[in-house]
């Protein structure tokens, strides 16, 4: 990228929020906003653990815990956020910057190198939705539960108990 494009480019600020003892929660709302995509503080308590961390009212969420959003819905960005008991770090941009942040990209979508230096960082911005689904998809851990287990089998387990 030409030091001309990264000039536009908005600041993101990660918001490192820790609960505390004394608060319930983190003291943000989260919702999303008629007409634009993605999700977007709302309301930040006085005096929060989301104050402190640097979270301001309208900020617009590009990534929790190191994971983009830009295609997930309000309750997957919700469970995100409750992944870890006792933390979460946002990735947020400032209304005011939020215009320059690309939803769906075109020019970069054909720039093989471009992707490429991207796929193993925090942001892609490149990746199509079928794309994101292959590498989620290979990522994805066994499960158990899953896996087939004729009534003999159960009975076995069960039996064990």
């Amino acid at each position: 990228m030409s030091s001309e494009v990264k000039s536009h480019h908005p600041k993101a600020r990660l918001c490192h929020i820790k609960k505390w003892d004394h608060f319930d929660g983190y003291g943000f709302n989260l919702h999303a906003e008629k007409g634009k995509p993605g999700q977007y503080i709302g309301k930040v308590d006085d005096n929060s653990p989301a104050e402190a961390a640097g979270l301001r009212q309208g900020d617009r969420i590009l990534e929790v815990n190191g994971e983009p959003i830009a295609n997930k819905t309000h309750k997957q960005v919700v469970e995100l956020i409750k992944t870890l008991a006792s933390e979460t770090k946002l990735l947020v941009v400032d209304p005011h910057d939020d215009g320059i942040i690309p939803t769906e990209p075109d020019k970069e979508k054909h720039n093989d190198v471009n992707k490429k230096e991207h796929e193993n960082g925090t942001l892609n911005l490149s990746m199509t939705a079928a794309e994101l689904r292959a590498k989620l998809a290979s990522k994805k851990k066994f499960d158990p539960k899953k896996e087939s287990m004729d009534f003999k089998q159960k009975f076995d387990i069960v039996q064990k108990l």
